[in-house]
């Protein structure tokens, strides 16, 4: 496999102009306020480094996880547990770092406690993904210290649209027979809106090019066998062309009512989601007879796999949400805006083991914020606000490693900004408070402190430099602290450990961002590029001890503090070759490594996304557009203690779309051919890397039709 050499990747990517993937194309761009900065900034003056994935980009990149719908993201990587989840990893940071949001409210899952466990969230229903790339813990609190994605789904109505508004979207998906289907319905009068919407969809097991496991190096049998007593190890399943007990079915349904006004508005919605998914085969080690591989049709969702040689475990997830959200203009020289939102979800997932119920987490969590804005048109302009959470978390099983606890937050921040000539400051500082309550074990709280500054200089109105610095402070969570137990689905014995500390991270931030589309040529081009370094003291994250549970017959993993140092460098570039053609080049890279040595340990965090560097040459006409896109993922060698090195891979990808008129409505049809090279890949960010890897080449087809 190539080898990279990353100054070199730095220097070609800072030499070629180029554009970022995640736009459409070429053309001038819609500028979009971006949701995650509460004074109503464009994502390009954001002084973070902000990412957004809408429109035919969004149509194209949308799956069943969250996690490979942003793969391709600058600075994003996949979190992969087979098909059914799919984590972002942002920077090297995942779980409990990296804060999901429904319309910037907590997903409040139990994603963040185990690999195993999918964000309870449709990408398909998305209108937009936003994604910040960097400490976000000022405006969202602790589990924000590495990044955010914020999901904005439009549940809740902000306008009242003139007549009728719907769409319905059918796509089908070879990489596992996919079938999936995805509808919205607008509308409303006088002062009130509606809104509803769906998505069904339905896969078989995920095809590969070879074996799904792959065939372990000597070093790492040996560490294997040493999980079965002598005379009791067995020989290891495996499946060939597709990665067993992969299927799932699922289907999310929401509804939502707004009463708007002209001074702002108030709205209500529902969601209900289901999402049945099986775990990878060949995980665990409780086996059974091995049976072939029978047909084409993998879609045993309930009970025992027809052809699992080990115990089959799958996931069987319900959730129900309720969200409000308002916002209040006011007529005022100083006030502008008053913004609320208050969540509530009642979430729960059953482990089936062999189609028999196991262990049932559930999460009760509401969530509330309220932040005011305010811009006297003088020098400085800012926001205040309150967030507050109080969740309820369980398992209970066999199986139930995590004990009940009650976590309650309650944080306070203030963000300033100001501009003067060709200079821009921002500020800002949150306090929190963070009580974790166990059932059987002494109460944890913690005080953490958070703070940020970040200098802009403005050399022309489309192209700035920027400099960040951010102080951030997280509290470890209830399974950090208080896990003991056996998950089967995980393969794991976790440990946690109730004397953590509180992590604490300096983040650096260097940027620079050009954008200019009213210009023609060369002059169009967009360009971004950050360089970051993150070091964070205390830590936390599980050590694979190398050692292996004599009852349970699986590797213990014990929680602990270790101090640790990020950096990294993101690249973008895209330049119009034509009035129609355009060239993306991008790469991106993380680095992360202990501070402190120990002896006969390795110095590496685990399971961290590997250099990447690519090239994307596309073009969007009048009723058509398309876009080849190549990746090339280097060799991940840097890995944590007990885990084998990840090969790199070639990743080749073709997207097209056509829109057309039908019965005077518009529609758009897309195809998709991904992995074209068929390749076997395996994502050093996942910990089944050994078990599921990616899907082979496969082609997707849908139509949209917008009325």
């Amino acid at each position: 496999m190539m080898k990279f050499n990353a100054l070199a990747l730095a220097i070609a990517s800072l030499a070629a102009p180029a554009v970022y993937a995640a736009q459409e194309n070429s053309a001038p761009l819609e500028e979009v306020n971006v949701t995650v900065s509460p004074l109503d900034k464009p994502a390009d003056a954001v002084a973070a480094p902000v990412s957004i994935l809408s429109g035919n980009a969004l149509r194209s990149a949308a799956s069943a996880t969250l996690g490979q719908t942003l793969q391709d993201q600058l600075g994003v990587a996949n979190a992969s547990f087979g098909s059914g989840v799919g984590l972002p990893v942002i920077r090297g940071q995942s779980a409990n770092r990296v804060k999901i949001l429904s319309d910037n409210l907590d997903v409040a899952d139990a994603s963040n406690t185990s690999s195993d466990h999918a964000a309870s969230i449709e990408p398909l229903l998305a209108e937009r993904i936003e994604i910040l790339r960097g400490p976000a813990a000022l405006r969202y609190g602790s589990g924000a210290i590495g990044g955010v994605v914020n999901v904005i789904d439009g549940r809740i109505p902000t306008v009242v649209p003139q007549e009728l508004e719907g769409a319905l979207e059918l796509r089908h998906n070879t990489a596992d027979s996919q079938d999936a289907s995805v509808f919205r319905l607008g509308g409303g009068a006088g002062q009130l809106a509606w809104y509803l919407d769906g998505v069904y969809r339905e896969n078989g097991d995920t095809e590969i090019p070879g074996l799904a496991i792959l065939e372990h190096s000597d070093a790492h049998e040996e560490h294997e066998e040493g999980e079965h007593e002598e005379g009791e190890h067995e020989e290891e399943f495996n499946t060939d062309g597709f990665v067993g007990n992969t299927n799932a079915r699922a289907h999310s349904y929401s509804g939502g009512v707004s009463r708007i006004t002209d001074s702002g508005y108030i709205g209500l919605s529902v969601n209900r989601l289901r999402n049945n998914y099986g775990i990878p085969l060949g995980t665990h080690e409780h086996h059974e007879e091995e049976e072939e591989h029978e047909g084409e049709d993998h879609d045993a969702l309930e009970g025992h796999d027809e052809h699992s040689g080990p115990e089959a475990v799958r996931i069987d997830l319900a959730q129900t949400r309720y969200d409000l959200k308002g916002e209040h203009r006011f007529d005022s020289d100083y006030w502008n805006k008053l913004r609320v939102r208050v969540g509530y979800n009642d979430y729960q997932h059953t482990e089936l083991e062999d189609g028999a119920p196991g262990t049932r987490f559930t999460n009760q969590a509401w969530e509330g914020r309220v932040e005011l804005t305010h811009d006297s048109g003088g020098e400085w302009r800012g926001a205040y606000g309150l967030q507050l959470l109080d969740k309820d978390f369980a398992a209970v099983g066999d199986e139930a490693f995590i004990q009940p606890s009650r976590t309650r937050s309650a944080g306070a921040f203030a963000m300033k900004e100001r501009a003067w000539g060709n200079w821009h400051l921002d500020l800002g500082a949150r306090l929190e408070r963070v009580d974790i309550d166990p059932q059987a074990a002494s109460e944890r709280d913690y005080t953490l402190l958070s703070a940020s500054s970040t200098l802009q200089y403005f050399f022309a109105e489309h192209q700035h430099l920027s400099f960040g610095a951010t102080h951030s402070e997280r509290a470890p969570v209830a399974e950090e602290l208080f896990a003991n137990g056996a998950h089967l689905a995980a393969g794991q014995y976790v440990l946690g450990n109730s004397d953590l500390d509180k992590e604490a991270a300096v983040n650096l931030e260097l940027g620079y961002h050009h954008h200019n589309e009213q210009a023609n040529g060369w002059h169009a081009l967009r360009f971004e590029a950050n360089l970051f370094y993150n070091r964070i003291g205390d830590y936390i994250y599980a050590q694979n001890t190398g050692e292996v549970d004599s009852e349970e017959g699986l590797p213990i993993y014990e929680y602990t503090n270790r101090d640790a140092i990020f950096y990294g460098a993101e690249v973008s570039a895209t330049l119009p070759l034509r009035e129609t053609l355009y060239l993306t080049l991008f790469g991106d890279m993380v680095r992360a490594r202990f501070d402190n040595t120990i002896a006969g340990e390795s110095s590496y965090v685990p399971r961290m996304p590997p250099l990447r560097a690519g090239l994307a040459l596309g073009a969007d006409y009048d009723r058509w557009g398309w876009e080849w896109r190549t990746v090339q993922a280097a060799d991940q060698d840097r890995v944590g203690a007990f885990e084998e090195p990840t090969d790199g891979y070639t990743r080749m990808d073709l997207s097209t779309h056509y829109n057309f008129t039908i019965g005077g409505s518009d529609a758009v049809f897309f195809a998709n051919a991904r992995n074209l090279l068929d390749e076997e890949i395996r994502y050093s960010t996942s910990l089944l890397r050994d078990y599921a890897p990616a899907a082979g080449r496969s082609f997707e087809a849908g139509v949209r039709f917008i009325f």
